[in-house]
């Protein structure tokens, strides 16, 4: 992922200035060469079809949002990693972007060195490689470990609802949602909600088995 300079290319893209200047504030200038853009169009006129690097975009802007930008990305310049960042609220959108080919999503109320670390893991074998065949094995394994509330709250997650809405649907509290989350995550490996969505999508974001 690094240029010929050595320093790995990061595209930032958010409609708040300062926002942008503070996500990119955390990349250490003698590793990453990071440019900045106010809206998803003016990234998309900068890269050329054999650009490399990561993209991290915020996941509301308009008028063109981070779902539709990932998804030009596919199109545009399919070398491009890309991040999401996320309020909590707009979780379900993280997981379209998901969808749509990004490879992980950041929630705003994470500390952002944590975003960094998110981007370096980039360097790891793309979505087509064997590694995630091997991943998915391994996601497919600890499933295995899960009650069947859990796995039913992995689904839940996979497809982007909050614990709100989770509660809601199943007849159950905030707080015993996020107990059976936290559980999830202890079981499953997963640093953080968007490693969760991440193992969800691996296998389809609906993990149960055929016939379920």
């Amino acid at each position: 992922m690094a240029n010929p300079e050595g320093l790995r290319p990061v595209y930032i893209v958010d409609d708040d200035a300062l926002m942008r200047d503070v996500i990119a504030a955390h990349f250490p200038p003698a590793e990453f060469s990071v440019e900045t853009f106010g809206a998803a169009r003016d990234l998309l006129t900068r890269l050329t079809a054999d650009a490399v690097g990561c993209v991290v975009t915020d996941v509301r802007m308009a008028p063109m949002d981070g779902v539709a930008l990932t998804e030009a990305l596919r199109a545009h310049a399919p070398k491009i990693a890309v991040v999401v960042v996320t309020a909590h609220a707009d979780v379900s959108l993280a997981v379209s972007a998901m969808k749509a080919g990004a490879r992980d999503f950041f929630e705003k109320t994470e500390d952002l060195a944590r975003l960094v670390e998110t981007v370096r893991a980039l360097d790891d074998p793309p979505p087509e490689d064997p590694a995630t065949a091997a991943e998915r094995d391994r996601v497919k394994q600890r499933l295995k470990a899960l009650t069947a509330r859990e796995l039913e709250i992995l689904v839940e997650i996979g497809q982007g609802r909050t614990g709100r809405q989770i509660s809601d649907g199943l007849g159950i509290s905030v707080r015993t949602v996020e107990a059976h989350r936290r559980a999830l995550m202890l079981k499953m490996g997963a640093a953080r909600l968007g490693h969760l969505v991440r193992m969800a999508t691996l296998i389809g974001l609906d993990p149960r088995p055929s016939g379920a």
